[in-house]
């Protein structure tokens, strides 16, 4: 007598990757031999063989539920990495405390404030780290802020271009401090997929797409 089909088959194949690809075709094959040789003295229950139906058709939900999830992973993976490309030539905000400066222009420096602050005053720093200039903006209320800095130093002589540290010190009514959450804006110049997770480059730096906060389509003004 064949064995039956069940969680107690000595069935098997050479290797895991050729049962998940023969298993219906096996399974089909081997339950219709069952029945053909089965003992008409003893046959098959029809328990026996409702049982082996649902531990089959269990079989093929799952395989079915897995490939979905793969196929959804493929999708969403696919979208990502268009969002990232995408984004190429663009102006993204994103947490940071770095300010490019050009020549001859003014530079945005943005933040926000949790509560109104009595005081507000922007340090910035060079790429050694010294002290550059100091805006002092006066009080501001809460949300989103900015200020522009004219590219000049504490003694008013113009800054080479480059890429600029900056500090935010907010004190209340009372003088205690009010942190402020620095924001940071940069054209995506390059785009890269590690591990397959895409990632941009903004300046010096690499960030991932969860990073980004906002976009812009034009330069600052």
């Amino acid at each position: 007598m064949i064995p039956q089909i069940g969680a107690g088959s000595s069935y098997s194949t050479s290797s895991t990757e050729k049962t998940n690809e023969m298993g219906q075709d096996v399974f089909l094959k081997l339950l219709i031999t069952q029945l053909k040789h089965q003992d008409p003295l003893e046959p098959m229950e029809g328990t026996q063989f409702v049982t082996q139906l649902a531990q089959f058709s269990e079989l093929e939900q799952m395989r079915a539920m897995t490939g979905g999830q793969e196929n959804l992973q493929n999708y969403m993976a696919s979208l990502n990495n268009f969002a990232a490309v995408s984004l190429l030539g663009k102006e993204a905000e994103f947490s940071g405390d770095r300010v490019t400066h050009q020549e001859g222009s003014s530079s945005e420096i943005r933040f926000t404030l949790p509560s109104d602050a009595a005081q507000v005053a922007v340090h910035l720093y060079d790429a050694g780290g010294r002290l550059v200039h100091t805006l002092n903006a006066g009080p501001m209320g809460a949300g989103s802020q900015r200020v522009f800095w004219n590219g000049t130093d504490d003694t008013g002589r113009a800054v080479p271009a480059g890429t600029f540290r900056f500090e935010i010190a907010a004190q209340d009514g009372t003088g205690g401090a009010v942190p402020a959450r620095l924001i940071q804006r940069g054209t995506v110049q390059e785009v890269a997929f590690k591990d397959g997770v895409p990632t941009v480059r903004i300046g010096d730096r690499w960030i991932s797409l969860s990073e980004i906060e906002g976009i812009r389509m034009s330069s600052i003004g």
